[in-house]
């Protein structure tokens, strides 16, 4: 299973908003904000079974959500971590490989009903050909390929150490080790939710724009 398309773009766009806190001395941020990244398409683009040469007939077009929030914290120095709430996560991703584990074996059945067996028929087939009941089956090699890529994930969203980044004007800036400005993004604030609306580089060009719009919101104390 590939990695989530360009999460660490996500990531460093999403760690650069700590320029807008360290730049606002009238302003206090601290607390916590939250952020949350769609992982849907990624995750069905990657085991979507529709598309299959032999058996996409027997599958329908797969659409199980999923999501990870990203949890930031400010201090009142305006400097911040950020960690994935991964027990959401977990609690989020069990239900999706439960569904999915449910739409794997659901085309297995329609596949035999195609071929004249009832689906008692193939469970008993199946156990007998492989050691193992389809479900015990499909939930292992789900297991084996699925999930690591995403709790590999979490730990990229994880940033321990207190960071500070600077700010120009309305725009806030990415730079080099050398101190040398590489783009900016651009943002809008209204109340409690900040919004990233898009990053650009140097020349005035954008990038990522698939990545936009980054939405954060303030949690309640």
């Amino acid at each position: 299973m590939k990695k989530v398309k360009a999460i660490g773009a996500v990531v460093v766009c999403l760690c650069l908003i700590a320029g807008i806190f360290a730049g606002c001395s009238k302003i206090s941020f601290e607390g916590k904000w939250k952020s949350t990244i769609d992982l849907t398409e990624e995750f069905c683009e990657a085991a979507d079974m529709s598309g299959d040469a032999e058996m996409g007939q027997y599958y329908d077009k797969l659409n199980i959500p999923l999501s990870v929030d990203v949890i930031y914290t400010f201090y009142s120095d305006n400097s911040y971590t950020c960690a994935a709430d991964e027990e959401k996560f977990k609690a989020d991703f069990d239900a999706v490989a439960e569904k999915y584990i449910n739409y794997m074996i659901e085309g297995m059945y329609k596949y035999a009903e195609a071929q004249g067996m009832s689906r008692d028929e193939f469970d008993e087939y199946y156990e007998e050909e492989n050691g193992v009941s389809v479900l015990e089956d499909i939930t292992a090699e789900f297991e084996a390929e699925v999930p690591s890529a995403y709790y590999e994930m979490l730990d990229e969203l994880t940033e321990t150490v207190p960071q500070h980044l600077g700010i120009k004007d309305d725009r806030f800036y990415h730079t080099d080790d050398n101190g040398n400005e590489l783009g900016y993004q651009t943002f809008t604030l209204e109340g409690d939710t900040l919004t990233i609306t898009g990053e650009y580089d140097m020349q005035d060009n954008p990038v990522d724009e698939e990545e936009y719009p980054i939405v954060l919101t303030k949690m309640a104390e």
